[in-house]
């Protein structure tokens, strides 16, 4: 009665914070007449200039709608997204089956939702549209001048007898070695450094025309309708020039772009805008300000504001004002969150703590190495340069029962399907009573949807796809039905959830002694191949290819305690973050492994106030020095070149201590997502002052691992073991999801989640090897060719359906929605009279 009653009051307060005039369109919205709930519900397609128009024009009507900002203000985000979620499911027909009340309400949470939705993949458009701009405008550049390239005579040669010259007398005098060593001596070294100034210059003037010439011709017509969908706002006096520019492109809007230049009596702001670079092609020797060059360096200076978070959203979710990601009770709970984060409130004290453990891990770093405890550590000259001199670690010997053990498993068990592990882990651990309806009820036997459940999760995880499960097993499901089942259970926090209880049920079951406390954990990313059509979808440089990252948080014991679905040139510190606050399982991870894109200074100084230790595997390594915590402290001979003489600005963190606390907080409490709140402390233009003080936190802390690192050849094995359980996980999952050659067949956002969710893959909890020996063939990949869509049943996506009961072996499915009818059409009554 009291969940009812809460219902009903959600719903009351949501409409009557409706106008006449908003309820009216939410109720024709909801008929689905004129596709624009479908268009609603879509996400933008591949990055291009015809996505960002299409984005802007959904922009405009869903703005249209009129609904207020704080329409469900005072309610959580989680109601309001579980009743989005319900109607991101629902269809027209089932928008009819519901009262009018609950009608508008799910209507409203739904547009509410997706118009910040949509402003945001506005912003990630437009980022990349200027991204994708200057990166095809420099290889047009590079390849013209490839092809053109005009070389002073034989260089290469001319640049090989420099070298081989000055290796054999390194300390003879430049005119006595290098200029004899060419023909023509000074004059021809004279040649080729004007050669490279001429090709360096040229290359800039030709990148900047390529760039406005493609600009002006096809890119321009994005401005005027950009600035008018979309209010930008900054509360940094740093970034005063970039919003008066931004204010100078509005005035002139409405204006033909065959006026060329900017009126004499503007304020043209060019300090901050217009980069060094850019100055002869903006301003002339006049002083004239050319309109497209000027308009092109304001796009980019506003996208690079725009990804620090330096300039903000009106409208938007994950970029708005970055000062809202930050917890509100802070001020007055300042001693309850400094006591969850384990951090005292004088930063004196903090100062000193930190102080001490720098000083401590130099003197065992010296006292290791000079003992020879160190595991063959030492400071070794690389070309007259100090670097640390690690030696490679040796192979272990392999246990002497561990083949007889993997013999004994293969012998017990054989080769288990795939679809077997998944019933088993649901036999034991019930993960699947994790996944709800978005409906308001369930029809269908708890017990079918069990099975069509497993059968749906076995098609994603796998990759083989609904139709091939349905079509080639004897399972008597049909394929409308395990749709309709992927439509209404699987999602996101769904999938979470089941991974929570396959993961606890896991660590509950084992034995400490053989497989120790699990508080270790180690994350990498793997790129899956993915359709062109998502937003999401990028080429990756390293890899090659276009397609996503997926990012792994897997223990030391190979089970997977999160997954993130990321872009290919997301922050991978952002995300292993992410995974140690948000994998919302019972495991307490105090130590993180990961490899080198992982780590950064940032990433160190949180790190350690968030109470976890940060041990990456660094490709460089050798060069990383240490700090001194005071500058009179004294370097031990031993580590002699590899300490850095300017020390930690200890001030600078007592300083900002209390707002590092803040932003640590709010980490901590997700407020935000982590790469959003970690964009304000990236390279490029004016560093926020936290950010200053964070680097200075973080070389401390970073000091303190390279230390330990360089000592302890015990942490270093134990770091290359844990990321050697990930790499087997990212290995395992190229046998896993096997179907469409691991590409995954998504073209929204929200459907790629789903089939990379450790729940569709998760080895079961009592299977003790890293890889488990499953067979990949199964009834669908030897079924029959597909089947015929019976004639009675319609596409799940249309606003009509056959509705009929449904049994295990029917083929047809039931719609859960509410059992209320009310017609889809008709007069609209005011909501004080649906009330009554």
């Amino acid at each position: 009665m009291r969940s009812s009653m809460t219902r009903r009051e959600f719903c009351l307060r949501s409409v009557n914070g409706l106008s006449a005039d908003s309820a009216r369109s939410l109720w024709e919205l909801a008929t689905g007449e004129d596709g624009f709930l479908l268009e609603l519900k879509s996400d933008p397609g591949r990055l291009g200039l015809e996505t960002l128009l299409e984005e802007i024009v959904k922009l405009r009507r869903a703005k249209a709608l009129g609904l207020p900002s704080d329409l469900f203000g005072g309610h959580s985000d989680k109601l309001v997204a579980s009743w989005r979620a319900r109607a991101m499911a629902s269809h027209p027909s089932d928008f009819a089956a519901n009262p009018p009340m609950v009608r508008l309400t799910l209507v409203s949470a739904l547009a509410w939702s997706r118009t910040a939705e949509i402003t945001d993949a506005l912003v990630d458009l437009f980022i990349g549209l200027v991204s994708k701009i200057n990166t095809r405008a420099v290889r047009k550049v590079e390849r013209a001048m490839e092809a053109e390239a005009k070389k002073v005579h034989r260089k290469t040669e001319k640049l090989f007898s420099i070298a081989e010259a000055s290796l054999r007398t390194p300390d003879g005098p430049v005119r006595q070695v290098v200029f004899p060593a060419v023909p023509g001596g000074e004059a021809t070294l004279k040649a080729l450094v004007a050669e490279a100034k001429a090709d360096q210059k040229a290359y800039k003037a030709r990148v900047r025309t390529v760039l406005t010439s493609s600009y002006t011709s096809y890119y321009r017509r994005m401005l005027p309708k950009l600035l008018a969908a979309i209010e930008f706002k900054c509360n940094n006096t740093a970034y005063r020039p970039v919003m008066d520019a931004l204010d100078l492109l509005q005035r002139y809007a409405d204006i033909p772009n065959t006026t060329r230049h900017y009126d004499a009596t503007e304020q043209v702001p060019i300090k901050g805008v217009v980069p060094d670079g850019w100055l002869e092609a903006v301003v002339d020797d006049d002083g004239i300000i050319e309109r497209a060059s000027y308009e092109l360096c304001v796009i980019v200076s506003l996208k690079d504001a725009l990804r620090r978070r330096e300039i903000y959203v009106t409208g938007a979710r994950r970029w708005r004002n970055p000062e809202e990601d930050l917890p509100t009770d802070f001020e007055e709970n300042r001693d309850v969150h400094y006591e969850k984060l384990r951090q005292p409130l004088d930063s004196a004290e903090f100062i000193a703590a930190l102080k001490e453990l720098v000083r401590a891990s130099m003197a065992e770093c010296a006292e290791a190495i000079s003992k020879g405890k160190s595991g063959g550590t030492r400071v070794k000259k690389h070309r007259g340069e100090p670097r640390w001199h690690i030696p490679d670690l040796g192979k272990l010997k392999v246990p002497e029962n561990l083949r007889a053990l993997h013999a004994e498993c293969a012998a017990r068990w054989g080769i288990i399907d795939l679809l077997d592990f998944l019933k088993e882990s649901d036999h034991r651990t019930g993960f699947t009573d994790a996944f709800t309806t978005v409906a308001t009820r369930e029809a269908t036997p708890r017990e079918v949807i069990r099975k069509r459940l497993l059968l749906v999760l076995y098609a994603l995880g796998t990759n083989v796809g609904i139709k091939r499960v349905a079509d080639g097993g004897r399972h008597g499901e049909t394929e409308a039905a395990l749709r309709a089942t992927r439509h209404l259970f699987v999602n996101r926090d769904n999938l979470r959830a089941a991974v929570a209880t396959l993961v606890n049920a896991t660590l509950k079951m084992r034995d400490p002694l053989w497989w120790g406390n699990g508080t270790a954990c180690a994350s990498d990313s793997k790129k899956f191949g993915s359709w062109s059509s998502n937003l999401m979808t990028e080429y990756h440089v390293r890899y090659g290819g276009h397609g996503v990252m997926i990012y792994w948080h897997v223990d030391q014991k190979s089970v997977c305690v999160y997954s993130q679905l990321r872009s290919c040139n997301a922050s991978e510190v952002a995300a292993m973050m992410e995974g140690v606050l948000r994998h919302c399982t019972d495991a307490t991870i105090d130590r993180q492994y990961t490899d080198t894109h992982g780590q950064s200074l940032v990433g160190f100084a949180f790190s350690y106030l968030l109470g976890f230790r940060l041990l990456p595997r660094m490709k460089n390594i050798a060069g990383q020095k240490l700090v001194l915590a005071d500058a009179e402290d004294e370097v031990p001979a031993v580590l002699e070149g590899m300490v850095s003489r300017q020390p930690v600005d200890w001030d600078l963190i007592a300083q900002q201590y209390d707002q590092m606390v803040k932003y640590a907080t709010a980490l901590r409490l997700g407020t935000a997502e982590a790469e959003q709140v970690l964009r304000r402390f990236t390279r490029g233009g004016p560093k926020h002052p936290t950010y200053k003080a964070i680097e200075e936190l973080g070389k401390a802390v970073k000091s303190v691992f390279v230390a330990e690192y360089v000592a302890s050849e015990g942490l270093r094995r134990e770091i290359h073991e844990g990321l050697q359980v990930v790499e087997n996980w990212n290995s395992a999952n190229a046998d896993l999801f096997y179907g469409s050659a691991g590409t995954i067949p998504a073209a929204t956002r929200s459907t790629k989640r789903s089939p990379c969710s450790p729940s569709t893959c998760s080895k079961p909890p009592w299977c003790s090897s890293t890889r488990c020996s499953s067979n990949r063939s199964s009834p669908t990949r030897n079924g029959p060719a597909s089947s015929p869509r019976p004639t009675n049943e319609a596409c799940h996506r249309c606003s009509g359906r056959t509705r009929t009961s449904t049994g295990r072996s029917t083929s047809t499915w039931t719609t859960t929605s509410n059992s209320t009818s009310s017609p889809s059409t008709g007069s609209w009554d005011h909501p004080a009279e649906i009330e009554r």
